[in-house]
């Protein structure tokens, strides 16, 4: 469920111990963007120009923006802990709920991104409190450049239960604001115990002072 900051109810999606991971990152739409040049070819007049490709007129409010979906990495829309087999698990953190929120500042925009799910206890395991980390990433498509990517620290206590909830929500991630269609210019994923580049450049020295 995607939804926004300000009216999200933070709603729980049923999940299992062995439920299935979500679907992964956002496709690219071929449009004219802010970011780009004209395209080669012949031109329209500009009466025929899409809405879409339409910078947008400030000051900006924000239902005037169409904010981007978030997505999920690929594996990234659960964090188990036990063996493979569904008896062996302690415990699993999911993703059940998905928010972002587009806060026009001038020619800027300030978004946040919000995430929420549940903590689960397996066969193997028991209650208690246990930590995992979200990581958040905001892609520019016209490029595929990385402008924010941020690992989280999540944590949830099932209260002598077998399960508990969790609810992370980003820092303002400060972009610029191109025109209304946001959801072309900008790609959103998020991902429980996904590796970021902190861990990934670690991994890349351990590995060269091996060799």
């Amino acid at each position: 469920m995607i939804g926004t900051l300000g009216t999200w109810g933070w709603r729980l999606a049923a999940v299992a111990i062995v439920a299935a991971p979500l679907a992964g990152c956002l496709g690219q739409e071929g449009v004219i963007s802010a970011f780009s040049g004209p395209r080669d070819g012949p031109t329209t007049n500009n009466t025929e120009n899409k809405a879409s490709d339409k910078l947008i007129v400030l000051p900006a409010r924000a239902e005037d923006l169409d904010c981007p979906d978030v997505g999920v990495f690929p594996g990234g829309a659960t964090a188990r802990v036990g063996g493979p087999a569904n008896e062996a698990v302690r415990y699993q953190f999911d993703v059940s709920d998905l928010a972002r929120e587009c806060d026009p500042q001038g020619k800027m925009f300030a978004l946040k991104v919000g995430v929420s799910g549940r903590l689960l206890i397996g066969p193997a395991g028991r209650p208690g409190a246990y930590a995992t980390t979200l990581r958040v990433q905001v892609k520019r498509d016209i490029d595929e450049k990385v402008l924010f990517d941020k690992s989280y620290h999540v944590a949830a206590n099932t209260n002598g239960a077998d399960q508990g909830t969790y609810k992370v929500v980003s820092d303002p991630i400060l972009l610029p604001l191109t025109r209304a269609r946001l959801d072309l210019d900008y790609s959103i994923n998020v991902g429980l115990n996904v590796a970021g580049p902190a861990a990934e450049s670690r991994h890349r020295r351990r590995s060269h002072h091996r060799g």
